[in-house]
């Protein structure tokens, strides 16, 4: 999920407010495009935060008495976690960049205490937090922003899809069911992030463009018929 901040409200998220930037100046000369610094302190607390409690929660879920012990999946849930919801942060993280945004993710701890408590009960409730950006973007540019969470995730599955869904000559069982908890966590959270309200990010794909908007939604919700059939 990715939401716009403005710089006097640093952990305040706010709705996405447009507002356009000239290629070059009015005068016709270029504009230099400003450098951020790539992460800080604050960040990489709060990620770290977000990845061990959701890896805790996830672990919850995942966890089945079958012999193969603690160890075993709570490796299976923080690997699920790096690869779905670090990649799918960092992707709006290196977009924003891309269009010269200032970009970094702040954790809702809240939440991130509401999923802890959730996973008790066998349910994953995926919103960790977001990240913020401020920038001179339009609805285009924070489109595609917001579509680089989710369509980072649908990749991820893709990836898995094959060592979990077919029968790959000389994979290890391990290998077929870390791909299958790789797959229901990546498709879980592309999905759940494509739902058309603020501040989830199919909101802003929808405004910015309804074409790209439907084709995501049917993919995720291909591949999550594939997660459950």
């Amino acid at each position: 999920m990715a939401r716009k901040v403005r710089r006097d409200e640093h952990y305040t998220v706010v709705e996405p407010s447009y507002s356009y930037s000239y290629s070059v100046s009015p005068y016709g000369q270029p504009v230099a495009r400003q450098k951020h610094r790539l992460t800080s302190f604050t960040e990489i607390r709060d990620i770290a935060g977000a990845v061990t409690i959701l890896s805790v929660a996830f672990y919850f879920v995942l966890y089945t008495n079958d012999g193969r012990g603690i160890p075993f999946y709570l490796g299976l849930a923080a690997l699920s976690v790096v690869a779905g919801f670090f990649i799918h942060e960092m992707s709006h993280k290196v977009v924003a960049r891309s269009y010269g945004c200032w970009a970094e993710f702040r954790a809702d701890f809240r939440m991130l205490g509401f999923a802890l408590l959730m996973s008790f009960f066998g349910f994953l409730w995926a919103a960790p937090g977001a990240v913020l950006i401020m920038g001179n973007i339009g609805p285009k540019e924070n489109g595609k922003i917001s579509l680089a969470g989710p369509g980072s995730n649908l990749i991820v599955a893709l990836a898995c899809l094959p060592f979990w869904m077919f029968a790959i000559s000389g994979v290890p069982d391990m290998v077929a069911n870390i791909a299958s908890s790789l797959y229901y966590f990546s498709v879980f959270l592309g999905a759940f992030n494509m739902i058309p309200i603020m501040p989830f990010d199919g909101a802003k794909i929808w405004h910015w463009s309804k074409p790209v908007y439907v084709a995501t939604l049917l993919a995720a919700g291909l591949m999550l018929f594939i997660a459950f059939y």
